[in-house]
């Protein structure tokens, strides 16, 4: 721990939902359950960000969701296990305060992704971005992981070079998560030897660098990843641990059968990744609803998927949820 702070370890990060029930009032009941079945095996949380509706959520309800997921924490056993909050917002300044507000709640770092109202204007003058993350970093009370999501960021996509300069400018910049077009050309051009960003796990100044498609997991973590934030641990965090477990192996260390596993695993969890990044909150919740009997409710504007909808979306995850069966202990 840094400051107080715990520090970012290597690994899966899952980007949790923020259940709702009927009425659109937080089901906290929906949120512990669901928490503690991926806490018991070592996912970390991500909670308040784009999965989790930050842009639905009050400033009270963001803090009381990291203060219960720091409870569930303490009750799994895992008081060490870091909180990792979302506190992009709509300006710098309204930014900086969920930080503050993030930090006061007990998160340990947070995510921030480019402000989308504005995308155009920001388009115009790269040094506008550059400028919002270094006064974030500047003024935050906890570290913050740069966040690249052009869907979710009305198609602003930092390259490379905007990355490097923010992190050359911003001690406080704990990590990278990219979930963009050419994430690993970007990831090997800021792991280069230029770079300045390639020290060994125990350095203070070390990147944390995440993926944020699972579908890239096996050659992210071969060019020097460290793990990713993906929507499909919520689905199947048994399948994404033992991904995890098999990827972190030397490939020459690998068995024939583990190979072979390896590669079976990434690929089902890849094809259901590309119906789930489309499906967004709405699917993620209507498949845990179906599996784990959680609540089924996003928040207005965004309603429950349909019966028709949900049993297609449901159709394109059998692949991954019988291999999740087959995983999972008896």
């Amino acid at each position: 721990m840094n400051g107080g702070r715990r520090s970012l370890p290597s690994g899966v990060y899952a980007p949790l939902p923020t259940f709702f029930d009927s009425n659109e009032e937080l089901d906290l009941t929906s949120f512990r359950k669901h928490l503690t079945r991926l806490a018991k095996i070592d996912i970390f949380p991500v909670c308040a960000g784009s999965l989790g509706e930050a842009v639905h959520l009050t400033n009270e309800e963001r803090g009381e969701i990291i203060r219960v997921t720091r409870q569930v924490l303490e009750e799994c056993g895992k008081p060490d296990t870091p909180i990792v909050a979302g506190v992009g917002g709509s300006s710098t300044r309204q930014t900086i305060e969920l930080a503050r507000h993030a930090a006061a709640a007990g998160a340990d770092a947070g995510m921030i992704i480019l402000p989308a109202y504005y995308a155009a204007s920001l388009a115009t003058d790269p040094k506008q971005i550059v400028q919002y993350y270094c006064d974030v970093c500047s003024a935050s009370p906890i570290p913050i992981l740069l966040y690249n999501f052009p869907a979710n960021a009305a198609g602003l996509d930092m390259s490379s070079d905007i990355i490097e300069e923010i992190a050359s400018k911003s001690p406080n910049l704990a990590g990278v998560k990219l979930t963009c077009g050419g994430s690993i050309s970007k990831l090997i051009r800021l792991r280069s030897p230029t770079s300045g960003h390639q020290e060994s796990p125990s350095s203070a100044s070390k990147l944390l660098f995440l993926d944020g498609l699972i579908s890239d997991l096996v050659p992210w973590m071969r060019v020097g990843g460290h793990g990713t934030v993906s929507g499909i641990s919520n689905f199947a965090p048994y399948a994404t641990m033992r991904l995890w477990e098999l990827v972190n192996k030397e490939p020459s260390a690998l068995t024939k059968d583990e190979e072979s596993e390896l590669n079976r695993i990434q690929a089902i969890l890849a094809k259901a990744d590309a119906y789930a990044v489309p499906a967004g909150v709405r699917g993620l919740k209507y498949a845990l609803a179906r599996i784990h009997g959680t609540s089924p409710f996003p928040r207005r504007p965004l309603l429950p998927l349909g019966d028709q909808d949900g049993e297609a979306f449901w159709a394109k995850l059998v692949e991954m949820m019988d291999l999740e069966a087959s995983l999972a202990p008896q």
